[in-house]
């Protein structure tokens, strides 16, 4: 291990360097692949990422591994107790695939010996796991264990960083589409269709406040059910009255008293809500609504995203409600010109 790590470290310190500055997501996938092979002198790696919204694992990223191997490995993670055990934390370690029942058949098909998995953890978040691979069988030292579960940690926020990039790079095409577009109903479809995408969700909503300002009105949905939609009257005070002042989290429905319909919201298959305040003018209009189907916490970034799509959301509204009543104005003018022109071309009768 002693001269693993003087004969990389140097090298891997400035590779760490120059990934720790890449925005390109999947750039940073392959780099941070290509050096931990070359600093641990494994034959094969894979980088699997959890999908919160659908509780699957799935491989992102792989060195020396068939094709196969990206389109087969996806799991929901109550499936694979390896997985559990290193998104709890922990690092694992298989001496001889062949003798593991869950990995007999990757050790068959990908010629895998020894497993390394360790987790890639992201301001005190696990966002997934690292795979290493040997043909040969290995035992990995405890110092090679430290050193994987450094380099892991690294990795997690190289990742988180370049995620957070993309992100933010995708938001602004959002803002940009949105507030091009004078359509109300264009635009209200595409918030929450954005909205359910941005944050990997179930579905989304648009509720905006009635006219009597009781009860809510479906202004757009994406992902719902008819009959999830026809359940009833949303009345502000029953149903989440605080997301008309501030974004709101309800991590698991089924524990929650302040939802209504909890029923529907079960048969729907929903766990959890995001939802925060829709504004224009700093008066609240409405809300935006993301449904998922697990429950969920969101990190710092996730909720700030999301409130930044609300934000967009409401000027590309109160954009188009402007573009629409200036459009009423000027075809009711243009007809009132035209009936005095036709006024005029007629004598007055006496």
């Amino acid at each position: 291990m002693q001269e693993v790590e003087i004969k990389y470290r140097d090298e891997f310190c400035q590779r760490c360097g120059e990934i720790s500055c890449t925005l390109n997501f999947d750039e940073a996938l392959q780099t941070i692949l290509d050096n931990i092979d070359r600093c641990l002198d494994v034959q094969a790696s894979a980088i699997h990422l959890v999908d919160p919204g659908s509780q699957t694992i799935a491989p992102v990223a792989v060195r020396n591994l068939s094709s196969d191997y990206l389109s087969r490995y996806q799991l929901r993670l109550e499936e694979n107790p390896i997985e559990q055990e290193v998104l709890k934390g922990k690092v694992i370690t298989i001496a001889d695939a062949r003798e593991n029942p869950t990995y007999q058949k990757l050790a068959e098909s990908e010629g895998i010996r020894s497993i390394l998995c360790a987790p890639l953890k992201a301001k005190e978040r696990i966002i997934g796991s690292l795979w290493l691979f040997t043909r040969t069988v290995r035992s990995f030292d405890p110092g090679e264990l430290s050193y994987v579960t450094t380099l892991a940690s690294q990795a997690g926020v190289v990742l988180s960083n370049a995620k957070l990039y993309q992100s933010l790079h995708a938001l602004s095409e959002i803002g940009q589409a949105l507030t091009s577009r004078l359509d109300l109903s264009e635009v209200l479809q595409m918030i929450v269709e954005k909205a359910t995408q941005l944050m990997g969700g179930k579905g989304a909503s648009i509720l905006l406040i009635a006219r009597q300002g009781e009860t809510l009105e479906v202004g757009a949905t994406w992902g719902l059910s008819e009959k999830f939609l026809k359940k009833g009257p949303i009345e502000i005070e029953k149903s989440l009255r605080e997301c008309l002042d501030h974004l709101l989290v309800i991590p698991d429905v089924s524990k929650s008293q302040d939802v209504q319909y909890p029923e529907h919201l079960a048969q729907e298959g929903i766990r959890s809500i995001l939802c925060t305040p829709l504004t224009v003018k700093e008066r609240p209009i409405g809300t935006l609504r993301v449904y998922l189907a697990y429950p969920r916490e969101f990190s710092a970034e996730d909720l700030e995203l999301f409130q930044i799509l609300a934000d967009f959301g409401g000027i590309a509204i109160e954009n188009a409600r402007l573009f629409n009543h200036i459009k009423r104005d000027y075809e009711d003018l243009t007809q009132d010109v035209w009936q005095w022109y036709d006024w005029g071309k007629r004598a007055p009768s006496i």
